[in-house]
């Protein structure tokens, strides 16, 4: 998830060509919530621990071995430790899957590993922000070639919820051809959480621009297709 295509995953990447034309990068889909508009004074330091299905296990041992391949990260980079992942994704293909860490509470990074081609970028949150139920919504990225039975390439989103417990599903259902939405959350030492948010489509697919997701009281809903502005 002939030659095998792959670009990283990220808000700085191309908004897919959906049939609807694509969105304007917006900050619209910030949630309604109460409190000011802060973030922690100092940035609080992490790194974040992965909860749950989150936690890396024994059965991902081919995945993590792909990751801590030196051809990932420069020499003399320090590689994240095994405790800091938060598995997004587990591929299909023993090896394969997304994972993502936060060294500090402004950034994360994530790791695409595919059979062919791996990446890794990181990214920053905005810097100020409402301490609860800020969302980050991050551009679609192809991740993988259709096959025969499935010739559509996918587009993967990864999107960033702050404080908010979920789960969290498409306000009136998943929409048809894409996938349902998983969640991986990670917590600061101060109990601070932030949910990494996965959902897929294929190309060419009319997927409605406007389907929002939401937890599950409500209380926090977006845009899933409508990325958040630059927010380095």
């Amino acid at each position: 998830m002939g030659v095998m295509l792959f670009a990283v995953i990220g808000c700085t990447e191309d908004a897919p060509p959906l049939s609807s034309p694509a969105p304007a990068p917006s900050s619209s889909s910030t949630p309604a919530s109460s409190g000011s508009s802060s973030s922690p004074e100092p940035p609080e330091p992490g790194p974040a621990t992965p909860l749950g299905a989150a936690t890396v296990t024994a059965k991902d041992a081919k995945l993590i071995e792909a990751y801590g391949n030196g051809a990932l990260f420069p020499q003399g980079q320090a590689v994240p430790a095994t405790s800091e992942l938060a598995v997004l994704r587990r591929g299909r293909t023993a090896g394969t899957g997304d994972l993502a860490w936060m060294p500090d509470a402004n950034t994360y990074c994530l790791v695409s590993i595919r059979e062919r081609a791996s990446d890794r970028q990181c990214f920053g949150l905005a810097k100020e922000r409402k301490p609860q139920g800020y969302v980050h919504v991050g551009r679609g990225a192809p991740h993988d070639l259709g096959s025969q039975a499935e010739p559509h390439q996918l587009w993967l989103s990864v999107s960033v919820v702050e404080n908010t417990s979920g789960p969290f599903a498409y306000k009136d259902g998943t929409p048809e051809h894409a996938t349902p939405v998983q969640e991986a959350t990670v917590r600061f030492p101060s109990g601070r959480t932030m949910t990494f948010l996965t959902y897929e489509f294929p190309e060419g697919i009319n997927i409605p621009m406007d389907a929002e997701i939401c937890s599950t009281s409500r209380a926090v809903c977006f845009k899933a297709f409508e990325p958040s502005a630059a927010e380095q």
